[in-house]
């Protein structure tokens, strides 16, 4: 069941960039969220779950049709970019790649000693909150250099 819940969550994914008129592809991107929630709560994470419909299927949401609301849906015209099909391979690449280089956890589903826990915490935390403040500033960058290009095409 979750892995069906996860190809949907993919389809939605890619039609919600790939559509060209707005509603249509927020439409996918609400329901891909929604399945998100649905998905953690499916796997005994009621609170995430909860914090994904609520938050990011609610909120971002809201967000992203008040900004399309202000800022107007005209896309760009298209223009083929080797350099951003190089970016989007190498990011997908590395995604696939790095869940194998993290090191494994020593005390998987054990009680870890208390003296440890400061060092597996700052170890492990540490390594994926580079990776993930790197991917949220590439992604800030990215949206900030869109909304500009369609601030900049529709005067």
């Amino acid at each position: 069941m979750s892995v069906l819940i996860l190809a949907i969550v993919i389809i939605l994914a890619v039609l919600s960039l790939a559509q060209k008129n707005t509603v249509p592809s927020v439409i996918a991107f609400v329901t891909m969220m929604f399945l998100l929630g649905i998905y953690y709560i499916t796997m005994d994470e009621k609170l995430l779950g909860l914090f994904q419909i609520f938050v990011y299927t609610g909120g971002i949401v809201v967000l992203t049709l008040f900004g399309v609301t202000v800022i107007g849906a005209k896309y760009p015209k298209y223009e083929i970019r080797p350099w951003a099909s190089a970016i989007v391979t190498v990011v997908v690449i590395g995604m696939i790649i790095i869940p194998f280089l993290l090191p494994e956890m020593p005390y998987e589903g054990k009680a870890i000693p208390l003296k440890d826990q400061v060092k597996i915490f700052t170890d492990f935390y540490a390594e994926i909150a580079i990776f993930m403040s790197v991917v949220a500033a590439s992604v800030l960058y990215g949206s900030i250099r869109m909304l500009h290009t369609l601030k900049h095409g529709k005067e």
